[in-house]
C-alpha cells in the first residue's frame, strides 16, 4: 500500500538513499533539510475538515539543525498524538529532556541501521 512520508534529515546523501528505498516501493516522499522545514512542511499538509496531516509516516533524523528528531516528534505529537513517527539516531534518546514523554509513542531505529528497516517500520 502507498504511503505518504515526511522525512526530516539534513545529510543530503542519508535523503537521496531513504528516498529511492521508499520511491521504489512506490511511496509518495517529502524531504525537508531541518527542523523548522519539517514543522513547516507537516503544518501544511493538515487537511483542515479532519484536522490530521495527509503524511502516514514520519522520518526524522535525531540530530538536525533548527530542532532535533525529538523536538520535531514532540511538537507534532502534541497536536495528533497518533501520528506515526520513526526516529533514527545514532545516540541514545535516553539523554533528550522529553524522552519520558515520547518513548513510548515512538519507534526509535538505532543507527547504523539496514535500510530494508525502514520498509519494514513503515
Amino acid at each position: 500500500m502507498q504511503k505518504r512520508i515526511l522525512i526530516a534529515e539534513d545529510n543530503k546523501f542519508t535523503a537521496i538513499q531513504y528516498t529511492k528505498l521508499l520511491e521504489s516501493q512506490n511511496h509518495f516522499v517529502d524531504v525537508s533539510i531541518d527542523g523548522d522545514e519539517c514543522i513547516k512542511k507537516y503544518n501544511e499538509s493538515i487537511d483542515k475538515s479532519s484536522n490530521k496531516s495527509n503524511f502516514d509516516v514520519i522520518l526524522l533524523d535525531h540530530s538536525m539543525p533548527m530542532k532535533s528528531g525529538a523536538e520535531i516528534a514532540a511538537d507534532i505529537l502534541s497536536s495528533n498524538p497518533d501520528q506515526k513517527i520513526i526516529i533514527a539516531s545514532a545516540y541514545a534518546l535516553s539523554t533528550e529532556k522529553n524522552y519520558s514523554k515520547l518513548k513510548d509513542k515512538l519507534i526509535f531505529l538505532q543507527k547504523p541501521f539496514e535500510l530494508s528497516k525502514i520498509l519494514e517500520l513503515i
